[in-house]
Formats: structure tokens, sequence, C-alpha cells
């Protein structure tokens, strides 16, 4: 199993308890050709409408032409709903043939580019629900099309690379861990319950440390 670090601010453990529909997994890069995937966890008790809301991919790699650009070409618009804690999957055709899993909505290959970006997810209203911040370079920006925000979650580099993607300890938890690069991923999980690691710690306070290990 892979010891797995992630830092959040104090804002994104809020957001996290507040906002009824999280984002809960990612996969993005990988050895060979990406199985790229995007989970939405419900929190709540009820079903939500999904019609309306949005993911953005912000290029945040601050030395490059393409910052503040987005990643991916365009944003993608949600579909349909997600039952009481329930999960909504947005994933690559790869990425259903290697993890055996029924997609949400399909995705197309290359979806998120492997470097340093900014994940937004947007309701009915595009209001901000909250925002990752993923990157290489300690010296990248968190930004949307190019305006520097504080994203509610931020983490890497993975050694000296992007992170191949993250994963809530546990479905709409305050805790962050990091996926292997493997293709497969071992831990990765798309369209199911991700497992808490046993005494998994809280992130505590603005840039909280958390360190967890998740199941093969």
């Amino acid at each position: 199993m892979k010891l797995t670090i992630a830092i959040a601010a104090l804002a994104g453990i809020a957001t996290a308890a507040n906002a009824g529909v999280t984002i809960n997994e990612v996969l993005g890069s990988t050895s060979g050709s990406d199985a790229e995937f995007i989970e939405l966890y419900n929190t709540t008790g009820a079903a939500i409408d999904m019609a309306g809301w949005t993911i953005e991919l912000w290029d945040s790699d601050a030395d490059t032409a393409g910052f503040g650009q987005q990643d991916g070409g365009s944003t993608f618009s949600i579909t349909g709903s997600i039952a009481a804690g329930g999960h909504y999957t947005l994933g690559n055709a790869l990425s259903i043939s290697t993890y055996g899993y029924a997609a949400s909505q399909i995705i197309g290959a290359n979806s998120i580019e492997n470097g340093s970006y900014t994940m937004v997810l947007r309701d009915a209203t595009s209001a901000i629900v909250e925002t990752f911040f993923v990157m290489d370079n300690i010296a990248d920006v968190a930004n949307i099309a190019g305006a520097p925000i504080i994203p509610d979650f931020s983490f890497g580099p993975d050694g000296s690379f992007l992170p191949a993607g993250f994963y809530r300890v546990g479905d709409g938890s305050a805790n962050i861990g990091l996926l292997e690069f493997g293709q497969p991923s071992p831990s990765a999980t798309p369209g199911s319950a991700n497992i808490p690691a046993p005494g998994a710690l809280a992130l505590l306070g603005l840039g909280g440390l958390a360190t967890a290990r998740r199941r093969r």
C-alpha cells in the first residue's frame, strides 16, 4: 500500500461539510494512456438534480502560454441526478474498460491534461461549490480563467510529478489521499464507495496535514 499525503485549506473542510455534492475522486494522469474519470458524491439523504451543474478545468502551469486557459477544451456540463448517498461518475472509455464500472456520463480521451490544473465544481446557479488545485510545481497558481484563487484543496507535486489523482478517504470526507500512478491505479474505485483507512487523521486547521493508507 502507498502512503498518501494531502494538504487542504480550512475553507475546503467547511465547503465539504456544507455542500450537497462534492468532488469525491479524480484520476487524470497515469502510466501509459490515461484512464480518466471524475466522481461526484451526494452527501445528503435526498436525490439531487444535476441539470445545469458544471465542472471546469483551468490550466495552472504558471510558466506556460496556456496558463488560465481551459484544460480539456471545454466545460463538462452535467446531466441527470445523483441518488441520496450515491455516486455520479464522468469517465472516458479507457477508464470504463479498465475498472469495469458504468459511467453516468462519457467524457473524451485526454480530457484532463497532464499538467497542473484547477478543478471547479459549480451548481445550477453557477455558484462555486468547491475548488481543487493539483500541481506538479509549487510555483504554479490556482486560478479561474487566469485570475488567481485560494482553492479549497491543494496538493502536489507527487515527487517531481503531477499526482495521478486524488480521493476522499471515506465518501464526502475532508481527508484527501493521492491515487497511485500504476495502471490500473490500485486504489481507484470509480462509481463505488471510498473506504476509509483505519485510524485516518482529520485535517486540522489551515494547511492541516493528513496522512492515510488506503486498501488495495
